[in-house]
């Protein structure tokens, strides 16, 4: 006997949408929201943007130290 996986889908959102609500969801602000996601089109799920955001800020730091 089978039995099939009961987990939901992940829900995925408009970057316009997520930005909206980005302060709640990931702390920070709508402009750094913006520069983090930018070019970025298509639906994401929270747990995706969560990740590119901390590549981003990663990147970001990496920048700023001259490495």
């Amino acid at each position: 006997m089978t039995t099939k996986s009961k987990e939901k889908p992940t829900q995925k959102f408009t970057i316009e949408k997520l930005k909206q609500n980005c302060i709640s969801l990931f702390g920070i602000s709508t402009s750094a929201f913006s520069a983090a996601t930018y070019g970025m089109t298509g639906k994401y799920s929270i747990e995706e943007i969560k990740a590119h955001l901390e590549t981003w800020q990663k990147q970001t730091w990496k920048k700023k130290e001259g490495k």
